[in-house]
């Protein structure tokens, strides 16, 4: 499931929002959890009623699949800065709302959140994209300030092991490679959340995704990296791919499967109430 969000992506234009979203996240149909990401989260955040709700970059809106059963009377803003994603993510809401949602959509680089229609939630939700912001303290300063005394931030990301077994892959053969994961997990991830967070807020909390990838083929992976490298290391790739798939198929064919370990989990953050 969902970990690399769409802000990263240049969407091709001829190639559709849905098709780019559906082939970026075929490595994670091979996950061995009962339950994926997004359920896993909703379950840990209970129920919620009558309360009023950001999310900042909510991609595709497949979070939601999980939380309206149980956030029931809930006023719900969703933004994205691709108001393509955001067109798909009002149709994939709409398909699972009740009456008693009341939903709205916003395009929006949080980057510039002081531009934000509306203020004062009670929750806000900014999984698997913190690690963009341009200023981190920054906005994170701007979510505190736009959420009600005892409100919760809600963000998810991943650590700097996630899928360690492609990095030391890449690596054991291209040692100057840039594996984008462990930068943006150093921006805001697991190992250093928690301090940001609790910088400004006056409790987090942090839990972590127990999950793997069992991989049948080397497909997956090469479709992940296509994705995930660019310039000088993407033509490395593409040079030298038959010799990566050839270890990959080597242990596919000793185990059974290729396995790769996922990193991620996800932080609440509380603003404390004044006194």
């Amino acid at each position: 499931m969902p970990w690399e969000y769409l802000t990263m992506m240049a969407f091709e234009l001829n190639g559709g929002v849905e098709l780019e979203i559906q082939t970026r996240l075929r490595l994670y149909d091979f996950s061995t959890s009962e339950q994926v990401f997004f359920e896993w989260q909703a379950g840990l955040l209970g129920t919620l009623s009558n309360k009023r709700v950001l999310e900042l970059g909510c991609g595709d809106g497949d979070l939601w699949r999980y939380l309206l059963p149980r956030w029931s009377r809930c006023d719900i803003l969703l933004t994205d800065i691709d108001s393509r994603i955001l067109d798909v993510a009002q149709r994939n809401v709409s398909s699972v709302a009740q009456s008693d949602h009341h939903i709205r959509y916003q395009s929006l680089d949080f980057n510039r959140l002081s531009e934000c229609s509306e203020s004062g939630f009670d929750v806000i939700i900014a999984n698997h994209n913190l690690f963009y912001a341009d200023n981190l303290y920054r906005l994170l300063a701007e979510i505190a300030v736009s959420l009600n005394d005892g409100g919760v931030l809600i963000c998810s990301t991943m650590g700097a092991k996630h899928l360690h077994e492609l990095q030391s892959l890449l690596a054991r053969y291209q040692p100057k490679m840039h594996w984008p994961t462990g930068h943006l997990a150093s921006r805001f991830g697991l190992d250093n959340g928690y301090q940001a967070l609790a910088s400004l807020f006056g409790r987090v909390d942090q839990f972590e995704y127990d999950n793997y990838l069992n991989l049948p083929s080397a497909e997956p992976i090469r479709v992940y990296l296509q994705k995930r490298l660019h310039g000088a290391d993407a033509d490395w790739l593409a040079e030298h791919w038959p010799e990566l798939e050839s270890v990959i198929r080597q242990q596919i064919e000793q185990k059974g499967s290729y396995r790769l370990t996922p990193n991620a989990g996800f932080f609440i953050a509380r603003k404390t109430s004044r006194p």
